[in-house]
Parts: structure tokens; C-alpha cells; sequence
């Protein structure tokens, strides 16, 4: 009987994901940011189906004042919403073989929809690696090697935690 083979990166993606960091390391001067602060939520999700849906919020937002806390927000508290938020989702596509240069694989997400209108419809490159801790808990490492954000070169580094499997086949009771 031959060893079994390990998991392809592609079914080491698939799944529910939590967001632990989003870095940006600004290339001059050199320094880095937390876009979303340092407390930064957020949720990627792949499906086997080859689609993506990515969600990042700085949290402690206040709720809107006034109303049902919905649909009610002033234009302010709206803003304030939009400038601690980012949302995208479309399909992924991976080649495991890496980018032009052979380096780590390439993860590439199409932006089909985003509450940033300027990534709609654009196609970003991720390097991706999947790392493993004792214990069992996985990392999933997304970089963007250079992206120009406000005049500034950025590489990006994102952390996420592999979310537990939800195997539950009723609504919790505490629901």
C-alpha cells in the first residue's frame, strides 16, 4: 500500500476562514500599517466551486443613533461605515506551480462584486501558503507583493485561522 498523498493546496483552501492580521509594509519610508487597525474581523470562505468571499472590518463601530440601526444612518455614519469596511467576492483560481518566476503558488481573485467600487471587476494576485501548528491549527498566508494604495507602495500580508468544521445538523438550543 503507498503513502497517501497530502491534500492539494486548492482542498487545503477550501473552507471557512478568520481573519488574525492585515499588515501593510510601506516600501518608502520603510514602516507598516494596520488598515483596519489592530483589532481587524473578517471571514474569507472559499468553496469548491472555485468561489471566494472576503469580508474585513475594523470593529467598535458605534450603532447609528437614531432609527432601526439598518437602514436609518446619517450620511456621516454611513461613511464611517464605508471607511471600516472592505467586502469582495467572485471567483479564485490557483496555480500551484507559482507565478512567472517559480516562486510560491499564485492564488488570483476576480472582484465580481465589492463595496469598493474600484475593484470591481479586477483580478488580484495572492501569494498564498498553508502552514500547520501543532495541535493541528492552520494558517492560511495571502500576500500582495506590491499594490500603490493613496501614492504609497505596499506589500500586503493577511493571517487567517481556519475556522472549525460545522458539522451541527440542528440550531444550537442557545439560538
Amino acid at each position: 500500500m503507498s503513502p497517501s498523498r497530502p491534500p492539494s493546496l486548492r482542498a487545503q483552501l477550501i473552507g471557512a476562514w478568520d481573519l488574525i492580521s492585515y499588515t501593510a509594509h510601506l516600501l518608502r519610508p520603510h514602516k507598516h500599517r494596520l488598515p483596519l487597525g489592530p483589532q481587524a474581523r473578517g471571514t474569507i470562505l472559499y468553496t469548491p466551486d472555485g468561489h471566494m468571499s472576503a469580508q474585513l472590518l475594523r470593529p467598535g463601530q458605534p450603532p447609528f443613533a437614531h432609527g432601526d440601526g439598518i437602514t436609518s444612518g446619517t450620511d456621516a455614519e454611513w461613511a464611517s461605515v464605508g471607511k471600516n469596511f472592505v467586502a469582495y467576492s467572485g471567483r479564485f483560481w490557483l496555480d500551484e506551480r507559482g507565478g512567472s518566476k517559480g516562486e510560491e503558488p499564485l492564488l488570483l481573485h476576480e472582484m465580481s462584486v465589492s463595496n469598493l467600487p474600484k475593484l470591481v471587476g479586477q483580478v488580484q494576485r495572492r501569494t498564498v501558503r498553508v502552514s500547520e501548528e501543532e495541535g493541528g491549527v492552520r494558517y492560511l498566508h495571502l500576500g500582495v507583493d506590491r499594490m500603490e494604495v493613496e501614492g504609497e507602495m505596499r506589500v500586503v500580508e493577511v493571517l487567517w485561522r481556519r475556522r472549525e468544521y460545522n458539522a451541527a445538523a440542528q440550531v444550537p438550543a442557545k439560538l
